[in-house]
C-alpha cells in the first residue's frame, strides 16, 4: 500500500485526515507485520504526518495511537493534545443535560447528550452505578473531560473526573460531604490555561451572612486536596453556575433580602490561587441574569420581560487583572424572550431547555414531563427543537453543560 505524495505546499485542510489516518494506519500495520518495521514513508515526513494528524478529530488522532510505540508516545505528548484540542474544539460540540427529580438542585438521575449541530443524540453512559437513593451531580467540562459527584444515598460519595473519549478516569474524594449542612457549598473544574494539567475547586461557608468564604484546592499533578484559603466576600451567595475560560471561574455573586439581586462577579485564578470580586455596573442589570460561554470568552446575560416588551443584551466580559472588570455590550435582541431554565450561547444560537408537565390533576392519573432542547437563531429569528424525551414521572432540568472532546488525559 502507498500513500499519495504530499509536497510542502500542500494545504493540509484539503486532506481528507479520516482517509488519511486510515490509510496510513494500514500501511504501518503491513510494516508491522514483516521486517521492514524501520522503514520509514518514502513520500512524507514524521513532521508532517504530525501535522495532519493533529488536525484530525480527537477519536482519529486517538486510534493512530495504536500505530506503533514511536507514534503512541509523540500523540500522547502534553503539545499534541493541546494542539489537537484547539484544532477541534469548535467542531462536534455537545450538550449533557441532567435530569432527576425535586427539588430543583443539581442531582441528576439521567443524562441526554447531544450534538449542538444536527441534535444528534449520543449515550453519556457515567461509568459507575448508583444505587436508588443516589445521585449524579455534573460539576463541569474542561477540554474533554467532565467531572462529576457521585452520591450512593449519602454513603461512599466521591469524585470522578473522567473522558467518555479515551474512557480514562480517577476519583477524588468528596469535600462537600464535610460541608453539606453549609448554606453555599460547591465546586469547580477546570484546566490551567496552556497546560495538561487541572484542579478542582470547591468553596463553602457555614452561613449567607457569613462574609467570609472559605475553600479547597485539588491538583492533578499532587492528587490531593493541598491547598486552602480564605476570601473576604461582599455576596451572600455564588452560583450556582459558572463558566471556566483560560483558567479562570467565574460566578455570579447574589445579594440582597432574598438573594436575588446580581451584586458582583466572583472570580477565582486557578494558577494564582486567589479571588477577586468585581461589581456588577447598574447599567447592565435586569430582571434575569446568567454566565455563558461566548465568543471565546465569557458573556453575561441580561434579559428584560416588561410587558410586551422583550430585550436579551449580551456583554462580553474581559479581565483586566485587577478588581474590576471591562464590561463590552456585545448583543442587543429584542422581540423575543429567553426561558428561565438553563440557557447556553453558542456561537449565532442560543440553546434552551425546556420542561413541559401535563397530566389532569387527579392522584389516580399518571404524569408526564416532556423535555425539549430547542435551537433559537436569534440572527433570523427562528427557533427549532432539536431533543424532544419523555417522562412519565415528574422530573426537572438540573444542568446543561457544554462538552468538548479531547485527549487530554485524567
Amino acid at each position: 500500500m502507498k500513500l499519495k505524495p504530499v509536497s510542502a505546499n500542500t494545504n493540509l485542510r484539503s486532506i481528507s485526515l479520516k482517509h488519511f489516518c486510515k490509510n496510513f494506519t494500514s500501511c504501518v500495520r503491513l510494516l508491522s507485520d514483516s521486517s521492514l518495521m524501520s522503514v520509514n514513508l518514502p513520500h512524507l515526513n514524521e513532521d508532517l504526518i504530525w501535522k495532519i494528524i493533529v488536525k484530525a478529530d480527537p477519536k482519529t488522532a486517538g486510534r493512530c495511537r495504536t500505530l506503533s510505540k514511536g507514534w503512541n508516545f509523540r500523540l500522547c505528548t502534553p503539545i499534541f493534545m493541546k494542539e489537537n484540542f484547539r484544532e477541534n474544539k469548535e467542531r462536534n460540540r455537545s450538550v449533557i443535560i441532567g435530569i432527576g427529580y425535586p427539588p430543583s438542585d443539581e442531582n441528576s438521575i439521567w443524562f441526554i447528550r447531544a450534538f449542538v449541530d444536527s441534535g444528534r443524540q449520543v449515550q453519556f453512559n457515567v461509568p459507575i452505578d448508583i444505587n436508588q437513593y443516589g445521585f449524579y451531580a455534573l460539576i463541569g467540562s474542561d477540554h474533554g473531560n467532565v467531572c462529576l459527584r457521585i452520591s450512593m444515598g449519602g454513603l461512599n460519595s466521591r469524585l470522578l473526573i473522567w473522558n467518555p473519549l479515551t474512557r480514562k478516569r480517577r476519583y477524588a474524594t468528596d469535600e462537600a460531604s464535610k460541608h453539606s449542612g453549609h448554606a453555599v457549598s460547591l465546586y469547580a473544574f477546570g484546566f490551567l490555561h496552556d497546560t495538561v494539567e487541572y484542579r478542582i475547586l470547591h468553596a463553602y461557608k457555614k452561613f449567607y451572612t457569613q462574609r467570609t468564604l472559605s475553600w479547597s484546592l485539588y491538583t492533578s499533578f499532587e492528587r490531593d486536596w493541598t491547598h486552602v484559603g480564605t476570601f473576604e466576600s461582599s455576596v451572600q451567595k455564588l452560583g450556582p453556575k459558572y463558566v471556566v475560560n483560560k483558567g479562570i471561574f467565574y460566578w455570579i455573586g447574589w445579594g440582597g433580602p432574598n438573594l436575588m439581586e446580581a451584586a458582583a462577579i466572583v472570580i477565582f485564578n486557578l494558577r494564582q490561587r486567589m479571588f477577586h470580586e468585581a461589581k456588577i455596573p447598574t447599567q447592565v442589570k435586569s430582571d434575569y441574569h446568567s454566565l455563558t460561554h461566548f465568543n471565546d470568552g465569557v458573556g453575561f446575560v441580561s434579559y428584560h420581560n416588561v410587558g410586551y416588551t422583550r430585550q436579551v443584551l449580551v456583554w462580553q466580559l474581559k479581565n483586566d487583572w485587577d478588581t474590576n472588570l471591562d464590561w463590552e455590550k456585545m448583543i442587543r435582541v429584542s422581540g423575543f424572550g429567553i426561558p428561565y431554565t438553563p440557557t447556553l450561547f453558542v456561537d449565532k444560537d442560543i440553546l434552551s431547555v425546556l420542561e413541559a408537565r401535563n397530566g389532569h390533576g387527579s392522584s389516580n392519573d399518571s404524569e408526564a414531563t416532556d423535555v425539549i432542547l430547542s435551537r433559537l437563531r436569534y440572527m433570523e429569528g427562528k427557533r427549532e427543537n432539536l431533543v424532544h424525551r419523555t417522562w412519565h414521572e415528574h422530573v426537572n432540568v438540573k444542568t446543561i453543560t457544554l462538552h468538548s472532546e479531547g485527549l487530554f488525559m485524567v
